[in-house]
């Protein structure tokens, strides 16, 4: 009975940290996409996780995690950027073509 204890609460205990761990890279995620759009001059409007999987880019392994952030350039039109963090690394943000505002 207690090599079962043990196993739940090792399960349990990851369960915690699974979702410490993705509380702690939403928050990165936010404030990447916050920053890339502060560097743009464009509106931060919000930020939305898509999915995530274990992951190998280059040698660095973890949970590779995809945001879809939305954006405005002219405080009329919505755009839907995306966000990719490997554990708390930024790997890589892309953003559609959007519309300049006018001077």
């Amino acid at each position: 009975m207690m090599l079962l204890d043990a196993i739940l609460l090792l399960a349990i205990a990851m369960v915690f940290w699974l979702f410490w761990q993705g509380r702690r890279q939403a928050e990165h995620a936010r404030r990447y996409a916050q920053r890339y759009c502060q560097q743009h001059q464009l509106q931060f409007l919000d930020i939305a996780w898509r999915d995530g999987k274990l992951a190998k880019k280059g040698r660095h392994f973890g949970w590779l995690s995809n945001y879809d952030f939305a954006f405005s350039s002219d405080q009329q039109s919505r755009y839907e950027g995306e966000l990719q963090l490997l554990n708390l690394r930024l790997v890589n943000i892309t953003t559609p073509p959007y519309r300049l505002p006018d001077a």
